[in-house]
């Protein structure tokens, strides 16, 4: 077993690509006891943790949410409450989950987690957190307040997100069929659009910096790539189903939190799976889309057991035609 990697660095291109939206090989490594690298449509992770949020989320609003909601209107202009509410629910969901991952890579802690390791040879450093923390400070100051202002403008036109009444859990899955479609075309296109040879050394190359990726780096990238493939899918989404802010906030809680598991490193129990981004990290050609449904559809879904598998399959062809060449 070859020792533990914690150097950071771009791999070389490689010519030969048989994907032109690929501009890099694959990275070999030695991969973490996991057993599937598909995107399933419905897995425990997924119904369990988003249950667990979406229940919080809409437990509250009934026991508390006409009380507090009151409040915040009658003490703060709309302005206030859309920009800097959109702000404090983005930046406090973002900084929570990356800090406690952070402790999760730097320090082992809890040691018994480190099991669940997708990629353990690759093992975060301080100097990937720091390389990571001043790019996604710019994405969130300089993309991310204009983007607000943006927003508010948008939310504006399409009219007033921001009534008496309170959103209800019905709303939230009618609504929500209309943001998975729009971040998965949205995404999809725009991430695969990045992976051009014409764009990608320019734009993306630098979000593929981590082929082992870890939470921060979920928006370690170009402004261009923050805006066009994490903000706009994201925020586009409740301005076209006319959301009430309140559902605004909690997508992009759930948005984000996905996004950061994505990212994360290691596929915990009862959490989202990340391994199917984790792949796209670690071979640049697969997996490009957030729900899975447009990889299927385009054929760039892909497994370590597929890559595996179609290797084996390779290698038996070639000694097959060797064995053929042997006979003539």
């Amino acid at each position: 077993m070859s020792k533990a990697n914690s150097e950071l660095k771009h791999e070389d291109p490689d010519q030969d690509q048989q994907d032109p939206y690929s501009d890099q090989k694959p990275v070999e490594d030695e991969w973490g006891p996991v057993v599937s690298h598909h995107k399933a449509p419905f897995e425990i992770g997924d119904v369990f943790f988003y249950s667990v949020l979406i229940g919080t989320f809409f437990t509250l609003l009934h026991f508390y949410g006409e009380r507090f909601w009151s409040h915040i209107l009658a003490t703060y202009p709309k302005p206030v409450i859309i920009l800097g509410g959109t702000f404090i629910v983005s930046e406090v969901g973002f900084w929570f989950w990356v800090s406690l991952l952070a402790v999760l890579d730097l320090y082992q802690f809890p040691k018994s987690f480190w099991r669940y390791k997708i990629q353990p040879l690759k093992v975060p450093t301080w100097e990937w957190y720091t390389k990571a923390l001043w790019v996604v400070l710019q994405n969130q100051f300089l993309v991310g307040v204009p983007t607000g202002f943006l927003l508010y403008k948008l939310l504006e036109w399409r009219g007033n997100p921001m009534g008496m009444e309170l959103p209800t859990v019905w709303d939230l899955a009618k609504q929500s069929i209309g943001f998975l479609f729009i971040e998965e075309v949205g995404f999809y296109y725009g991430h695969r659009l990045l992976h051009h040879p014409k764009f990608y050394k320019r734009i993306h190359k630098q979000h593929h910096l981590y082929t082992a990726p870890i939470g921060i780096a979920a928006i370690y990238c170009h402004p261009l790539e923050h805006f066009m493939c994490n903000l706009a899918p994201l925020l586009l989404g409740p301005v076209v189903m006319k959301s009430h802010v309140l559902i605004l906030w909690l997508w992009i809680t759930i948005a984000q939190t996905n996004a950061i598991n994505s990212h994360c490193g290691f596929h915990l129990p009862l959490f989202p799976s990340p391994l199917a981004h984790d792949y796209h990290h670690e071979v640049f050609n697969k997996n490009y889309g957030p729900v899975g449904v447009l990889d299927w559809l385009h054929g760039t879904s892909g497994s370590r057991e597929l890559t595996l598998e179609k290797k084996k399959q390779r290698e038996a062809a070639t000694r097959a035609k060797k064995d053929a060449k042997k006979l003539d």
